[in-house]
């Protein structure tokens, strides 16, 4: 019995080794730096959008 269960791991971990090798391999960096770059992106455009809104703001209080 434990041989028949060593001998079946045996043939998942070979399954599962061939399927990991069909896969493309995985640019951890780049996916890193174009995340960084999203982030970064969106809050410039937060920031922008801010500075627009105090702006605005402060001309409506103005009375000059």
């Amino acid at each position: 019995m434990l041989v028949v269960i060593v001998l079946l791991q045996l043939i998942i971990i070979g399954i599962l080794l061939n399927i990991n090798g069909k896969l493309k391999p995985r640019d951890y960096i780049a996916e890193a730096m174009e995340r960084d770059r999203k982030l970064r992106e969106e809050r410039e455009k937060q920031q922008r959008m801010e500075a627009l809104s105090h702006e605005s703001s402060d001309k409506d209080e103005d009375p000059l």
